[in-house]
């Protein structure tokens, strides 16, 4: 019996030697907690805050000095600089005179050739062909030569183009004031004034050669007349 007394005796003994240790290291484990949780705490507290992004966008970067704006001064627009004006680019003496219709003619025309007619002027009517076999308009009157025949200006003019034509031959426009121009057709090639070139009436102005499509009809001048860009009978507008 007293050794199980002695047993239970020791046992308790070591429970509370045991309990009492327990106890101990509880309250140093806890002081320690406490002691370093209160250090983090303080450098926590201590360590510089980052704004946040409210505080960011409310506060602005940088302030203006006072009576300054933000806003950029308008800049003054720089004078700009006219365009030069260039001056119209002068005509050539006989264009200007063609323009103002300046050309100073002779009251009576004269005829370009000395042999007389052949035919006519057919204001729009249809009149037969030799050389293409079919009936057409003629719209001049024909002057009878030779080849080689010398054709004169019906009055002062200038020439104003000179061109080979496949159905009429070689051709001299001439401005003769007024609005009116005539076409001289059935020259030889290279036998004509130049353009620009100034005439006097009865100047020669070419030589006769042969004109393609009145061919059949033998060598001849044609003549047309045009008053105001209109075609008119060359006879009555030469008052012959």
């Amino acid at each position: 019996m007293n050794t199980q007394n002695d047993k239970k005796q020791k046992m308790k003994r070591a429970f509370l030697i045991y309990s009492i240790v327990a106890l101990c290291l509880v309250a140093v484990g806890s002081s320690v907690y406490l002691s370093v949780a209160k250090k983090l705490t303080k450098q926590v507290d201590e360590a510089p805050q980052k704004p946040s992004i409210s505080e960011t966008e409310s506060k602005p970067l940088f302030v203006l000095p006072e009576g300054q704006s933000a806003k950029p001064k308008p800049t003054e627009p720089k004078p700009t600089q006219k365009p030069e004006e260039k001056e119209p680019e002068s005509m050539d003496s006989e264009d200007v005179l063609a323009s103002k219709n300046s050309v100073k003619r002779e009251a009576n025309f004269s005829l370009p050739m000395e042999g007389g007619t052949d035919k006519a002027y057919s204001a729009g009517e249809m009149v037969p062909s030799k050389t293409m076999g079919d009936w057409r308009t003629h719209n001049g009157v024909d002057f009878k030569g030779s080849v080689g025949d010398p054709v004169k200006a019906i009055n002062n003019g200038i020439v104003k183009a000179v061109y080979d034509d496949v159905l009429w031959g070689t051709v001299v426009e001439i401005d003769h004031g007024k609005g009116m121009l005539a076409k001289y057709c059935g020259f030889g090639k290279g036998s004509t004034v130049s353009v620009g070139d100034k005439v006097k009436i009865n100047d020669k102005v070419g030589n006769l050669g042969e004109i393609p499509i009145e061919k059949a009809e033998g060598a001849h001048l044609h003549l047309e007349i045009y008053e105001n860009g209109k075609l008119v009978d060359p006879m009555k507008a030469m008052g012959k």
